[in-house]
């Protein structure tokens, strides 16, 4: 969610007042757009590697613990972030959990993951193929 973050662009907002923001002049009534992407591709937040696809980032150094960054702003942030966050995350949870409790998973013989994705409403994947082979 971080590395390729799905909705890069958050819902329009407007000013309910003149205001300055980084000395930047935005009138009243103007619609804001904030971008996600840079968050979460910002170097000064994820270090050097932040394009690299590193999810041991968000844990301890002892790997036992899971690290929140304030930086990962996925479903927005503030009083109108996405009301179904709690929801998301929990049905990704139990969906992987229950793939990866049942089947080992890979790609076919010779395949190389391709992590561009493909744009429309959303950032989504290309079409591939996986390999499930059932655990016993």
């Amino acid at each position: 969610m971080r590395w390729r973050t799905i909705i890069p662009i958050n819902i329009l907002r407007y000013t309910l007042w003149d205001t300055e923001l980084n000395g930047y002049y935005i009138p009243k009534d103007s619609f804001v757009l904030a971008n996600l992407w840079p968050v979460h591709h910002n170097p000064k937040y994820w270090g050097n590697d932040a394009e690299e696809f590193r999810p041991e980032r968000f844990l301890s150094e002892d790997k036992k613990e899971l690290i929140k960054s304030e930086y990962f702003i996925p479903f927005s942030i503030g009083k109108r972030s996405c009301p179904g966050e709690s929801y998301a995350r929990t049905e990704v949870f139990l969906y992987f959990t229950a793939i990866l409790q049942k089947f080992h998973v890979s790609l076919p013989v010779g395949a190389k993951p391709d992590f561009d994705g493909q744009l429309g409403i959303g950032l989504g994947p290309k079409p591939y193929d996986v390999c499930l082979k059932k655990r016993f």
